[in-house]
C-alpha cells in the first residue's frame, strides 16, 4: 500500500491509497465510495474499502481507493457536485504514475457511483463503469425539503468543516445538480455493469431499472436478491463484482 495525494481542480487537496496487483497487473481498479452510513452497526472486523482494494489487488488487478472532498483525509467540504471533479484528478494522479492506462475500471458505491457516472459522460478514461446502489438522481433524500437538518448532520460528521460559506439551502441544492439518469445515456464507457440490491432500504432498485434504461445496450444490470443497500458488506455482491472484473478485465 501506498499513500498519495493529488489535488482538485479547485485546488483541494484529496488523499489516497494505492495497492500493488499480485503478479502482473491485469488492470488498475478505482474504487469509489459513497456516503458515510449514520446507521450501519460498526463491525470491528471490517476492512473498509482498504480491505476490498487488497482482495482486488490479489486477483491481479492494480487498485487504487481515495476520499471524495469533504471524507477522510481529504480536504474540502462534501460538496456532492464536485465529486466528479474529484475523480477526474484521481485518474489524472494515476496518469503519471507506473499504473497509467487508457482505461481504467472505475468502481463506484452509491453516491461514489452517481459521481462515475456523471464523470464518465465527458473521460473516455473509465471503462468498464461498475455501479453498485447507485441512485439515477438523489430525489430520494429530502435534503431540498429539511436543509438546515442535513447540512447539521453532515457537519456533526465532520464533513462539512470550519470556513465553509455556503447557506444549508445553498449547499443542498448541490444535490440537485448531479443526475447520474441524464448523464449515463452520455456515458463514454462502452461497458457499464450496475449492481443493486433487490431490498436496498436507501436507494429504491428502480432507479438501476431507470439508469439500465438511460445507458441502453451498453448496460448489463445485475440484481442481487435481497441485497441491502451497504453493498460493500454483502459478501454474494462483493463476489459478483470480483466476477465481472474477470469478465471484463480478462
Amino acid at each position: 500500500m501506498a499513500p498519495f495525494t493529488c489535488v482538485a481542480p479547485d485546488g483541494v487537496r484529496l488523499a489516497g491509497e494505492l495497492f500493488p496487483a499480485r503478479g502482473r497487473s491485469r488492470a488498475v481498479v478505482v474504487l469509489a465510495h459513497g456516503l458515510p452510513s449514520t446507521q450501519a452497526a460498526v463491525d470491528p472486523s471490517d476492512e473498509g474499502y482498504p480491505g476490498l482494494a487488497r482482495r482486488i489487488a490479489e486477483r491481479g488487478f492494480d487498485a487504487a481507493i481515495f476520499n471524495f472532498r469533504g471524507a477522510g483525509m481529504s480536504g474540502g467540504h462534501l460538496e456532492i457536485d464536485r465529486w466528479a471533479d474529484d475523480l477526474g484528478a484521481v485518474l489524472d494522479h494515476l496518469d503519471q504514475t507506473e499504473m497509467r492506462r487508457s482505461t481504467y475500471a472505475v468502481v463506484g458505491f452509491s453516491a461514489g457511483g452517481a459521481a462515475s457516472i456523471v464523470r464518465s459522460a465527458s473521460d473516455a478514461r473509465i471503462d468498464p463503469l461498475i455501479t453498485l446502489s447507485a441512485p439515477a438522481d438523489f430525489n430520494f433524500l429530502p435534503v431540498d425539503a429539511d436543509a438546515d437538518a442535513w447540512f447539521a448532520l453532515y457537519r456533526r460528521l465532520g464533513m462539512i468543516r470550519e470556513g465553509y460559506d455556503k447557506t444549508p439551502a445553498e449547499w443542498a441544492e448541490g444535490f440537485g445538480k448531479v443526475v447520474p439518469r441524464e448523464a449515463i445515456g452520455r456515458s463514454r464507457a462502452q461497458h457499464i455493469f450496475l449492481l443493486h440490491g433487490a431490498a436496498d432500504e436507501l436507494v429504491p432498485v428502480a432507479h438501476a431499472d431507470i439508469l439500465a434504461q438511460a445507458a441502453g445496450a451498453k448496460a448489463s444490470p445485475v440484481l442481487i436478491a435481497g441485497g441491502a443497500h451497504q453493498m460493500r458488506r454483502d459478501e454474494r455482491a462483493i463476489q459478483t463484482l470480483l466476477d465481472v472484473l474477470e469478465r471484463a478485465l480478462p
